[in-house]
């Protein structure tokens, strides 16, 4: 899927509209796109995939988030930065642009945050 299409996606518009992306500049949106849809490319998903495999169904019928799924997405992240060349500060704030579009569809994942100096920022 290229970031155009992304662009088009449910699940992606959740994220932009609840994020308010769609008022940064156009740069940093084609930046977050690019990276999700590489990560989509990673896994073999489409964005609504990356969502509702985080989600069970209890016992009572309602749906929550799967705790091992959820550490097991944190893994594949952390993974896909680092094959994608991402180090230092550039690799958390990448890692969280993907968390920020699973909290934005209602998936509660947290990554690392950067304590550190020297490497330059990239679009958060």
């Amino acid at each position: 899927m290229t970031p155009t299409e992304l662009a088009e996606n449910r699940a992606v518009r959740r994220w932009f509209d609840s994020a308010k992306l769609d008022e940064i500049p156009a740069e940093e949106q084609t930046h977050r796109l690019a990276l999700l849809a590489d990560f989509c490319d990673h896994t073999g998903q489409q964005p609504e995939e990356l969502v509702s495999g985080l989600l069970r169904t209890t016992k009572d019928g309602d749906t929550a988030i799967s705790a091992k799924r959820r550490t097991l997405m944190n893994t594949t992240i952390d993974e896909f930065v680092e094959k994608s060349g991402f180090t230092g500060r550039d690799a958390i704030v990448n890692g969280n642009i993907i968390r920020s579009f699973l909290v934005h569809n209602g998936i509660f994942i947290q990554g690392r945050a950067w304590r550190g100096s020297g490497a330059s920022p990239a679009p958060s």
